[in-house]
């Protein structure tokens, strides 16, 4: 499992310039089957990605892809970690 955290580092106009093309290869990329959930930070300054992956290579590649990372608007910090405790319904997230 990798927690990605984005930090926006260019003013917000011009991450929302790009806020469309990166939902949609959140949505649309060969990866995104392994995505389990998405969030905006709400003081908005960036966002998180929870996914599955093979490896940290994959989820490297992934971000590289990003188009917030393409045109340099946000940087991202990737965690690996093991889930450990989840809420009732969420067990398959401990596999």
């Amino acid at each position: 499992m990798y927690l990605i955290q984005i930090r926006y580092t260019r003013p917000l106009a011009e991450v929302e310039q790009q806020l469309e093309a990166h939902r949609a290869y959140l949505r649309e990329a060969p990866e995104a089957a392994g995505i389990l959930m998405t969030a905006r930070r709400q003081d908005r300054t960036g966002g998180l990605v929870m996914m599955r992956a093979d490896s940290l290579a994959a989820v490297e590649a992934f971000v590289a892809r990003d188009p917030y990372a393409t045109t340099g608007v946000a940087a991202f910090e990737i965690t690996a970690c093991d889930v450990a405790q989840v809420a009732p319904g969420l067990e398959a997230l401990k596999a």
